[in-house]
This record gives structure tokens, C-alpha cells and sequence, in this order.
């Protein structure tokens, strides 16, 4: 068995934080992103909720940090600075992509970035590249059907250009290569995933490849040796690979749940995540909250790892694996944040008891999009 594995079936719940404190609320968390860079123990959590805030907090005890309360809007999309670790990105529905530093006042963002006249700003999700020159952010389709990725310079908020003929849907995920800052991988709901690579003057000298998932997409992410892999995550709980080099596919599963029947069972795909031996994992959820983590691996059937349980409640909508301090972030619909690390903390039961928020159980499926009008 090798050393990552070993990790990841250590892993038990070691702290467990409320997306929301005020016990009248009934917000689940929507997504969760870590600081890129930095000492990995002082690293930050950013957690996106239902009722329009992002929370910051430890990545490595959930301790509160600060709450930003600028969108008017359910947020759709938050991401951290790869050069400049405190700066936090985040867009809504309200039409807006804001760049918040997370070493001042947090009352009022230091960069705003809108769309243009052709487009209806409905920003559905955005990454910046590895230098942090480059903001991107892509759409809902308006009624005409257009879907466009938009680009900005991150430095003084200027429009550069968009991307308008590669998807024909609602763009699910924008992201950029961990290294390579002009390599981008994006879905959409049009069941497509692309691979660009923005040095290319225009958007047909600048799309490597198409993939078709036969579905519509829900995540998307790089993978493998090199991190040359993309993968993306669908939402009828499939899991496709391809080599971003050479176009090929490299792995696909599609019957998840299936495999993992006499596992104890699951109900969907959560999202996937390398480890540091280069294999991708899924994790996988139920609606009662009981989570599992499966290695996907290309030439076997999939393979539970763990089974997490204790934590949630209800359905998990997102996760953040670090790879440095094997520790896993998850956050759901019971409006929880719950860290899962292989050498927990020491704690009282106290202490996890008093941290949780009462608030009403919100029903919906793992598939639906909360922000969806």
C-alpha cells in the first residue's frame, strides 16, 4: 500500500464549523476554496453561502477569521491569488467579479470587474491564472443562446476579450493550470470540456481540443503526472480523463455508484482530487451525509478507500483535499464546514457541539444548481 492511500484511510473527522451562526438561517455552503501558497498551517479558508456571504477561516482548525458581506447576490465562484495569497476572488449573480485583500477591512472590495454591454453578467464561475495577470470568469447563456468566458487584467480591472463560440451552454467551471499560466480547461452544460491555450491570438487558433461528455458537466480540474491530465465530474455522477497533450481519452466511469453498491452505497460524485502519487480519487456522498472516498484507477474496477461518517447530515455540495497536510474540507446543506485529517486534533465533543448553527434542513438533489433561476 502506498504512503497516500495509507493517509487517506486514516482520515476521521477532527473539527466541525457552522457556515452560520444566526440560528433563524437556513444556508448550506455552496462552494469552499483554500489559499493556494503560504505556510500550509496559517493557510485561510474561504466558504461560499447560500445567503450571499463568504466566511474566512483557519484551513487548519475552522477557526473564524472574518466574514466579506459585499455581493447582493447568491455567489457563484471564489478563488485565491497564486503570487499575491491574500487576495480573494469571488463572482455572483449581481453582475459583479470582486477582489477582496484579506489583510484590510473586509466592508469593501479593492478591485470591482464587470462584463460589457454584450453580455448579460451572469457570472457562473472564474479563476486567475498562475502569475495572477489574468482573471477569467465565465456565464450563463442568455436567451440567445450565446455562453461567453470573459478575460481580465487583474491589475487595472480592463475588459481584454471574450470567448463566445466554444460552448453553447451555461460555462459550469473555468480553470486554469496549476503552473502553466496559459493553459485553461473549461464545461459547460452543453456536455463539452476545452482545453486552450490562450497564447493563440484567437478563440479557434486557441482551442487544443473538445471533449464530449454525453451529459452536462459539473466540475472540471487537472490531474496526473504533471498535472497534464484534465478531468472533469458530470451530473449524472460520471468521471471522465483525458491527456490535455495528446487528446486521448485516458479513463472514464460512469457507472460510480454502481461499483460502489456493496460498498455501502452512495447516491453522487461529490468531486475528484489527485493525491500526491499522482491518482485521481473521487469522493462520493449520500444524502443522509455519510461520504466516500474511491481511487479511480484505469486498468481496475473503482475501489473504496474510506468511509467518513460522523460529520454531516445531509448532502455534501463541495471539498478541498491538500495534498500537504492530508486534510480534507467538505461542506453541505446542513450548513457545516468539516475538516477530515489523518492525524486529528484533540478536541472535546464540547467544542464540536457548541460550534454547530441549529438551522432548518434544507431538501434539494445533489444534481441541482442552488443558483439556478
Amino acid at each position: 500500500m502506498n504512503e497516500a492511500m495509507n493517509r487517506l484511510q486514516n482520515l476521521c473527522l477532527s473539527e466541525t464549523s457552522a457556515a452560520s451562526l444566526a440560528k433563524v438561517e437556513e444556508d448550506y455552503v455552496l462552494d469552499i476554496a483554500s489559499q493556494r501558497s503560504g505556510n500550509p498551517e496559517d493557510r485561510l479558508l474561504a466558504a461560499t453561502s447560500s445567503n450571499f456571504t463568504i466566511r474566512l477561516m483557519s484551513r487548519n482548525s475552522l477557526a473564524n477569521y472574518g466574514a466579506i458581506k459585499g455581493h447582493t447576490e447568491v455567489i457563484t465562484g471564489i478563488c485565491w491569488g497564486n503570487t499575491e495569497p491574500n487576495l480573494l476572488y469571488s463572482c455572483s449573480l449581481d453582475k459583479t467579479v470582486r477582489c477582496w485583500d484579506c489583510r484590510t477591512k473586509l466592508s469593501k472590495e479593492v478591485q470591482k470587474y464587470k462584463g460589457s454591454d454584450e453580455t448579460n453578467s451572469l457570472f457562473s464561475c472564474l479563476d486567475v491564472n498562475a502569475t495572477d495577470e489574468l482573471l477569467i470568469a465565465g456565464l450563463e447563456a442568455d436567451k440567445d443562446g450565446n455562453a461567453f468566458i470573459l478575460f481580465w487584467d487583474r491589475r487595472n480591472s480592463e475588459l481584454m476579450g471574450a470567448y463566445s463560440e466554444s460552448h453553447q451552454d451555461d460555462i459550469t467551471q473555468v480553470t486554469f493550470h496549476p503552473t502553466k499560466p496559459n493553459q485553461l480547461a473549461t464545461g459547460s452544460t452543453d456536455g463539452l470540456v476545452c482545453v486552450f491555450d490562450l497564447s493563440e491570438d484567437s478563440e479557434d487558433d486557441a482551442l487544443s481540443y473538445t471533449f464530449n461528455t454525453c451529459s452536462t458537466v459539473a466540475r472540471v480540474g487537472w490531474c496526473g503526472a504533471g498535472r497534464d491530465h484534465v478531468y472533469c465530474t458530470t451530473h449524472v455522477d460520471g468521471v471522465h480523463v483525458w491527456d490535455s497533450v495528446e487528446g486521448d481519452l485516458v479513463g472514464e466511469w460512469t457507472n460510480i455508484k454502481e461499483e460502489l453498491k456493496e460498498d455501502g452505497g452512495v447516491d453522487y460524485v461529490v468531486d475528484c482530487f489527485p493525491g500526491d502519487d499522482n491518482q485521481l480519487y473521487t469522493l462520493t456522498g449520500t444524502n443522509s451525509g455519510s461520504l466516500q472516498i474511491a481511487e479511480l484507477g484505469t486498468d481496475q474496477p473503482v475501489k473504496r478507500v474510506c468511509c467518513l461518517s460522523g460529520g454531516h447530515k445531509a448532502v455534501v455540495r463541495c471539498a478541498n483535499w491538500d495534498n500537504q497536510m492530508s486534510t480534507l474540507v467538505t461542506g453541505g446543506e446542513d450548513s457545516l464546514l468539516c475538516s477530515w485529517s489523518s492525524t486529528p486534533a484533540v478536541s472535546s465533543p464540547s467544542k464540536h457541539s457548541s460550534s454547530k448553527a441549529k438551522i432548518k434542513d434544507r431538501r434539494s438533489t445533489p444534481r441541482s444548481r442552488p443558483y439556478k433561476r
